[in-house]
């Protein structure tokens, strides 16, 4: 259809002129003009796009370019119809514009700074402008300048181009960013030092071009990180396909600060997180003192194995508390024989179960807790893969940080939310009414079953579904339809199994670690054992002994299956915490004061009875008084997991199982036979 109305239906073999045959093949005769227009910048294209209105206006008489698009008062004459020529029509659109460009106060103040860029066209502009409209189209009409081919950096020297490249690829973030004028000096010297012979680059193209390389790698030491991390970065998510076969853990330091109640001091905390891959659900969070150490991570792996729960009766919320096997958390329904993996959440009130799972893999990164012998250990003993990720490549285990990022609604919703760096912190924030470590990890545990389990995760989709908004707990439920539940064989005594394992002779005065002497009447029986009752090269009996709080182990009972506790003979001395750290430390103290003389044992007991309650109540003259502090919470924690397993065990029925005889091939005990390892495998066996 012409300007005119004029219709007329052409078939494309008819369209000679407007395709031509090129090396065999039929092209368009005109040039894309796609390409060439997402690459200007927005200024060329209003441009071009004004000339077009002009040209259309003026050949047409419709600035849109033809009668079906007609603005309201067109066609204005000269134009369209009117029998003017076209050289009369250019010139009272250049009046028309004139006009225009008087009345607009922006060209008009642009003109006065001496600005001419804003000078209406002359008739002749406009005649120049409908020829080009008439050869080439709207391509005709984009100024020049803009098409103007930029220099290209194959006109450097490509022995500089190659030192140039290698050099900026040193910038990965871990180096400070330079200057162009420094870099330059770096390539020139290193070109000397290497005797190579190149040409010089002109001035300008040679900043223009060490200003892009230095763009690409990015303008902050963080970009170039992420740069450099993007080429070993991988382009598909994980297909973890079912809840528990992956599993994600991290520490990180909490955007928050607590408060001791003993000394009313403020500190920062860390966070132990595991987070299911394929279906964001967190199983386990637990809130340690900095930094988490090997015994943490492997109680946080202990939470992952264990079903906790949380009741919500009217306004008050219980903590996460063992709850035994598992329950399903939410099935999903079915309604007209489709499934709904969508169920609603109309109230907050009942039990929210937090599932267990035995996970196939475990991924973290590279820290010591996660590297130490305790915890690979431990995987090994539960048949735990371990997916550690590359050294300084937190996008190896994106899941996990991006629960992090979550988290910042969590801490805001607290007194003590610090900021994410000391420019966010506020003045006075030591001084609100901080929580404690423990009351921290109840509002983080609250809000994991309350708040983020029930929210709708981006990430989560089912396969041929892509639009389906899912929670966590709603993809835990479809995939757990799909694969079925595989529960952990739960006892109430299995923390034990999560502890590092002590290997002492059990002696007629007890057993000793570290200076300390533990003892009770449940080691009556295994006193002076021979060779090989517990384990093949000694007569050492294997021992739990948690490095948080060293005032008592733990010992199982190869009879019974029970847990014993072994205190320390000194335990009723001193209340102060016992830990590794604190413990070496008041060994350094008695050992500098009475030099290397032998001690009576009972003398020992007093003066490490003596110097702990210094250490604890004189933090100055210990070097590193976070230390102390830091006992306290590992301790307090330490017996509340243990303390819980304990009372548990009590009212279990499902006690540990003895260990039986091989020879004999029934549950009768074989009071010679070496002590087994007891791991979640053997514990799930005799279940």
């Amino acid at each position: 259809m012409t300007a005119t109305g004029e219709a007329e239906i052409i078939g494309f073999g008819d369209l000679a002129e407007a395709r031509v045959v090129k090396d065999g093949q039929i092209a368009a005769m005109s040039a894309s003009l796609q390409p060439l227009w997402e690459a200007l910048s927005d200024q060329a294209r209003e441009a071009a796009l004004f000339r077009l209105e002009v040209v259309m206006e003026v050949v047409t008489g419709y600035r849109e370019g033809h009668a079906e698009l007609a603005r309201p008062g067109e066609p204005r004459y000269p134009f369209g119809p009117s029998g003017a020529s076209e050289a009369r029509r250019a010139e009272a659109m250049a009046n028309y514009l004139a006009s225009e460009f008087e009345l607009d106060r922006a060209r008009s103040r642009r003109r006065a700074q001496g600005d001419d860029s804003g000078e209406p066209p002359s008739s002749s502009a406009i005649r120049g402008w409908i020829r080009r409209w008439r050869d080439h189209g709207l391509i005709g009409l984009i100024d020049g300048r803009a098409l103007k081919p930029r220099q290209e950096w194959n006109q450097i020297d490509p022995t500089y181009r190659d030192v140039a490249e290698s050099m900026v690829r040193a910038f990965d973030g871990d180096r400070s960013s330079v200057n162009i004028g420094e870099l330059d000096r770096r390539i020139t010297v290193a070109l000397k030092r290497a005797g190579l012979d190149y040409k010089p680059p002109a001035k300008r193209i040679k900043a223009r071009y060490l200003s892009w390389l230095m763009h690409t790698r990015g303008s902050t030491t963080r970009t170039q990180k992420t740069q450099s991390l993007r080429k070993t970065s991988g382009y598909e998510h994980y297909p973890a396909m079912r809840p528990g076969q992956v599993v994600a853990i991290d520490a990180t330091r909490a955007d928050c600060l607590v408060r001791d109640l003993e000394t009313g001091e403020v500190f920062s905390v860390e966070v132990l997180t595991a987070i299911d891959v394929a279906t964001r659900v967190v199983l386990a969070l637990r809130v340690v003192p900095k930094s988490a150490d090997a015994v943490d991570a492997g109680l946080l792996l202990y939470d992952v194995c264990r079903p906790f729960s949380m009741l919500v009766e009217g306004t008050s919320i219980s903590d996460w508390r063992w709850c035994g096997l598992p329950d399903q958390v939410h099935l999903p329904t079915t309604i007209d024989g489709k499934t709904n993996v969508v169920p609603e959440y109309d109230t907050l009130q009942g039990e929210h179960v937090i599932p267990s799972v035995m996970p196939d893999a475990v991924r973290s990164d590279l820290g010591a807790n996660f590297k130490s012998n305790h915890f690979q250990d431990l995987l090994a003993s539960l048949g735990i893969d371990y997916l550690p990720t590359r050294g300084g490549r937190p996008t190896d285990n994106p899941h996990v940080e991006r629960f992090h990022e979550t988290l910042q609604r969590a801490w805001q919703q607290i007194p003590g939310y610090k900021g994410r760096n000391t420019g966010e912190r506020g003045a006075k924030v030591e001084t609100e009414a901080l929580l404690t470590a423990h009351e921290l990890e109840q509002h983080l545990r609250r809000f994991v079953s309350l708040d983020y389990h029930r929210t709708v995760h981006s990430g989560l989709h089912v396969p041929g579904e892509p639009n389906t908004k899912l929670t966590p707990l709603e993809m835990w439920d479809a995939l757990t339809e799909v694969t079925g539940r595989i529960d952990v064989p739960q006892r109430a005594d299995m923390v034990f199994d999560f502890l590092p394992i002590h290997w002492g002779v059990i002696r007629h005065d007890g057993v000793k670690v570290k200076g300390l002497v533990y003892d009770s009447e449940c080691l009556d029986a295994y006193r002076n054992s021979r060779k090989g009752r517990f384990r093949e090269k000694d007569a050492s009996a294997p021992f739990y002994r948690d490095p948080h709080d060293l005032s008592r182990m733990w010992f199982r009972d190869p009879i019974s299956g029970d847990v014993h506790e072994i205190p320390w003979r000194g335990a009723g001395l001193t209340d102060a915490p016992m830990t590794d750290a604190l413990v070496d430390a008041a060994w350094t103290i008695v050992r500098n004061r009475d030099g290397f003389k032998r001690i009576n044992p009972e003398h020992v007991r007093q003066l490490l009875a003596d110097e702990l309650s210094e250490l604890t109540t004189h933090t100055e003259r210990f070097s590193e008084p976070a230390r102390i502090r830091t006992a306290r919470l590992r301790r307090a924690q330490s017996r509340k997991d243990l303390g819980e397993a304990v009372d548990a065990a009590a009212r279990d029925p499902l006690r540990a199982a003895p260990l039986v005889s091989e020879a004999v091939g029934s549950a009768v005990v074989d009071f010679d036979a070496p002590w087994g390892k007891l791991d979640l495998g053997d514990v799930g066996e005799q279940l």
